[in-house]
């Protein structure tokens, strides 16, 4: 199943050499394992996103490792030192192996 995911580059102006806050965001629910279905009772299975992947020119430059204890709609802000002009990634991978990939542009002044 697709996900909506966004990336924001945090800062409005930087250059070459400058050291950037970029956040990633995927909506999507994240259950424990621990709750019961409402109408079966039986427990949910676990479903939460499991790891995150950045990219800066398809090089990996960040790997974070999440699970069931992180919120529903996680959020990532890192730091990425700005190389030159390209693309940075966001890969969020679920426990289901679904992938879900966004990108956006670096363009710096």
């Amino acid at each position: 199943m697709a996900r909506r995911a966004a990336i924001k580059i945090l800062e409005n102006k930087y250059k070459v050499g400058d050291v950037i806050k970029v956040q990633g965001i995927i909506i999507h629910p994240m259950d424990t394992g621990f709750q019961k279905d409402k109408h079966s009772g039986e427990l949910k299975p676990r479903f939460y996103v499991r790891d995150v992947e950045v990219f800066y020119n398809d090089k990996r430059i960040a790997w974070l490792e999440l699970g069931v204890s992180a919120s529903q709609n996680p959020k990532v802000v890192i730091p990425v030192k700005v190389t030159g002009p390209g693309e940075l990634k966001f890969k969020f991978t679920n426990s289901e192996n679904e992938v879900t990939e966004k990108s956006v542009p670096v363009k710096p002044q």
